[in-house]
């Protein structure tokens, strides 16, 4: 018996065989924590949309950091994306809500840091 399968679930097959690789589950993780710095969880009014973005953002740069998942053409499907962020969220769940939780969104401060002062000597 033949199965075929569609390029989609060949790159999906790909990275099931290396969801245990060490190196390939960090390289995830430092994409998800570099989100952090992208992604202010201040200018998010609820947790799940400051987690959609994180993880849909890291879902695409991680696709593209392996031309395995992403292919010549940078192309992917959304079975593939889907899988990616359900691996993302599996894994990284609690950091992104620490990550939202523990945001310090201080407008008084905000406010301040806009003010530019000058100072002339007389």
């Amino acid at each position: 018996m033949r199965i075929i399968i569609t390029e989609s679930q060949s790159k999906i097959l790909w990275l099931r065989r290396r969801l245990n690789d060490r190196e390939l589950m960090d390289h995830l993780k430092d994409i998800v924590i570099e989100g952090f710095d992208y992604t202010d969880p201040c200018n998010y009014g609820t947790y799940d949309s400051y987690r959609i973005n994180i993880v849909n953002d890291s879902a695409i740069t991680f696709i593209n950091s392996y031309t395995e998942l992403s292919g010549e053409e940078q192309l992917f499907s959304d079975e593939l994306v889907a899988f990616v962020v359900k691996v993302i969220v599996s894994k990284h769940r609690s950091r992104i809500e620490r990550e939202y939780r523990d945001r310090d969104c201080d407008e008084e401060e905000e406010e301040d840091d806009d003010k530019t002062e000058w100072w002339v000597d007389k």
